[in-house]
């Protein structure tokens, strides 16, 4: 298992890759460059050591519609979420 250490301010966590995650053929995902998301999820969990580390669970592609719309595409396993905008302040 690959750790590898990120800052994220003063908390001292640690990123782990997921290993165990694999591209199902015939599902397409969205795409932004060369598939990277514009936004990790991570979730926050303990190392063996007792440490805190952040584990990769999804991403968050940004994307344009037809009507010039901005939204989000929220993928979390398979679990697929459409994202906006509140603009009813």
């Amino acid at each position: 298992m690959d750790i590898t250490e990120e800052s994220f301010g003063n908390e001292g966590f640690q990123e782990v890759s997921g290993g165990s995650q694999t591209s199902q053929e015939g599902q397409q995902r969205p795409s932004s460059g060369k598939n990277r998301p514009d936004f990790r999820i991570v979730q926050p969990d303990t190392g063996k050591d007792g440490k805190p580390v952040y584990k990769n669970v999804g991403g968050m592609w940004k994307n344009v519609s037809k009507n010039g719309n901005v939204f989000y595409t929220l993928l979390i396993g398979n679990l697929k979420l459409l994202v906006f905008e509140n603009e009813n302040k």
